[in-house]
């Protein structure tokens, strides 16, 4: 229990402590770009209020051009939109992303792997970036997850089977910083 406790003690001072200011838009984004992403974030601060701070530092761009719908940039921390996209599409891009950027940044999310492989019927030393195909990885579950938890819907066109216990564990997460089943 006093493990527990420290735990989350840490996981508090270390969000606070790099909490300065969020995502911020690259300069150049269309206006209506702008609006869709700006509605997004406030999604995602409504529902991820307890990882606000892992998202400093982060930068949202969109590209004309890219292979998938949007990616994650590890490497300097950027989420890239290709444009143009329905709003939905491009809603659930985003966040689908910012979710890649929590599992770089976000302690939190470490904690949550054991208990999210084990709601998802998976092996413990289950690779957690890798998978036999792209809904089969944890990552993605993971990001499909959360994207459906803060956008409200999931996507039609490609489905990730998700259990209804990671769905309450994600969500749990997402509003309290921990999970009962983790520390």
């Amino acid at each position: 229990m006093l493990s527990r406790i420290l735990t989350l003690i840490l996981l508090g001072y270390l969000a606070l402590a790099c909490s300065a200011g969020g995502p911020a838009l690259a300069d150049d984004m269309p206006e209506d770009l702008v609006a869709v992403v700006d509605s997004s974030l406030a999604k995602v601060d409504g529902a991820l209020t307890p990882h606000l701070g892992c998202l400093d530092g982060l930068v949202v761009s969109h590209a004309w051009e890219l292979e998938d719908r949007a990616e994650y940039r590890s490497t300097d921390r950027q989420v890239v939109l290709r444009v143009p996209g329905t709003a939905p599409d491009l809603e659930f891009s985003l966040v689908h992303e910012i979710a890649h950027h929590l599992e770089f940044v976000c302690p939190s999310q470490l904690e949550l792997r054991p208990a999210f492989l084990a709601a998802q019927g998976l092996a413990a030393d289950t690779a957690w970036f890798e998978g036999d195909s792209w809904e089969a990885t944890p990552s993605e579950m993971f990001a499909t997850a959360v994207a459906e938890y803060v956008t409200g819907r999931s996507e039609e066109n490609r489905p990730i089977a998700l259990s209804q216990e990671t769905k309450s564990l994600v969500a749990e997460w997402a509003l309290t910083g921990a999970t009962s089943s983790t520390g």
